[in-house]
């Protein structure tokens, strides 16, 4: 038995929180919050940054577009510790059913302390319907929320998550994902970091026609961490996963891409795919990298690659000696690299509206 976890003082506050009979007290008090020696969390130690955060109650404002359907109380405890904690410490469930052609507005920003919550986003058979999302926390700030996404048959999702860089603060999001027969789920991810955050994606997929469109740009400056983990259950035939994930990384900035794409035995005619770039724009920055493929069904069509690089020196003397600013042309070179991603959502104005977030970003390092 290994020796106990000595406790940060955001663990205890969170542990004095939760019912002195509650199997996650005992949990938490034994293991702690996630850590580099959690394998799924080896690059992301959350226990060590959110530890020299104050260990007081903070407030999470949301702006959405319209109140929930309903309020619901968490009925089935997650399997995860940190959607087990936002069930256990945030207040009761938000949910909200879409409409055919409804687009969703959903930002949250945290305040500095800690703060948890859920949400629950239903999209009913056939409906059509977008969800964005925009993540801040403000320096000494925590935020740990979990969203349950429930895809039904023949239902179509576009999901764009567009998180803020936040020096000083941590950010949990998880996303719980049911994909359904016949169901499309596209989901884009913008991050800018903070000093540690991790938006992590799991998905269940029944196969029998859904597709599943997951991608992601992310740009980190100095002291800036972001981690983006997504797990794939294939556990029907005939589905379709394709994920696509590009970032970079400035001097003092941190990256993380880990995705594991599980296909069942069950799980026959399956066709995934999973890519990955990094692109270290100085000695200094870092970006680890983990894709995963778990293949049970012998008749399947799954690929995974992954690769890093730098800008091309080449080029960059081209576009400089046609007057171009050094920084403006990293930029541009920078832009077309992480360009992919953003360029397959759908919507034309969110689509040019991330573009130019990605642009001003790169010109700001």
């Amino acid at each position: 038995m290994g020796a106990a976890v000595k406790l940060t003082d955001m663990e205890t506050a969170l542990i004095d929180q939760l019912p002195q009979d509650a199997p996650l007290r005992a949990l938490l008090s034994e293991q702690g919050l996630p850590h580099r020696r959690v394998e799924e969390w080896k690059w992301t130690d959350l226990r060590t940054v959110v530890g020299k955060l104050p260990a007081e109650p903070g407030v999470l404002t949301f702006t959405i577009t319209r109140e929930p359907d309903a309020w619901a109380e968490q009925d089935e405890e997650p399997g995860l510790l940190m959607p087990r904690l936002a069930s256990a410490l945030g207040e009761d469930i938000q949910v909200y059913t879409l409409e055919d052609g409804e687009r969703l507005e959903l930002g949250v920003e945290a305040t500095k302390g800690f703060a948890h919550q859920q949400v629950l986003v239903l999209v009913p058979e056939g409906v059509k319907a977008e969800l964005i999302e925009s993540y801040a926390v403000e320096a000494g700030g925590f935020a740990n929320l979990t969203l349950v996404i429930v895809v039904m048959p023949g239902a179509v999702l576009d999901r764009i998550i567009e998180q803020d860089a936040s020096p000083d603060a941590a950010l949990v999001v998880t996303s719980l994902i049911d994909l359904a027969p016949g169901a499309t789920l596209n989901q884009t991810t913008l991050g800018f970091g903070a000093k540690l955050a991790r938006l992590e994606t799991h998905v269940n997929h029944a196969g029998e026609g859904a597709e599943l469109q997951l991608d992601g740009a992310y740009v980190l400056s100095d002291g800036l961490h972001l981690d983006q983990t997504s797990v794939v259950r294939h556990v029907g035939p005939n589905g379709g996963t394709n994920e696509l994930f590009k970032g970079a990384a400035a001097k003092g900035g941190k990256g993380v891409f880990q995705g594991k794409i599980h296909v069942e035995q069950a799980a026959q005619k399956t066709d995934a795919q999973m890519q990955h770039r990094g692109l270290l724009l100085d000695d200094k920055a870092e970006i680890d990298a983990k894709p995963e493929l778990e293949i049970y069904a012998d008749d399947v069509v799954c690929a995974h690659g992954n690769a890093f690089g730098a800008l091309d020196e080449d080029a960059l003397f081209y576009m400089r000696q046609r007057g171009l600013p050094d920084a403006k042309a990293r930029a541009l070179l920078t832009q077309s690299f992480l360009a992919e991603p953003i360029e397959r959502i759908r919507d034309e104005d969110d689509r040019e509206r991330l573009m130019t977030r990605l642009l001003s970003a790169l010109e700001a390092l």
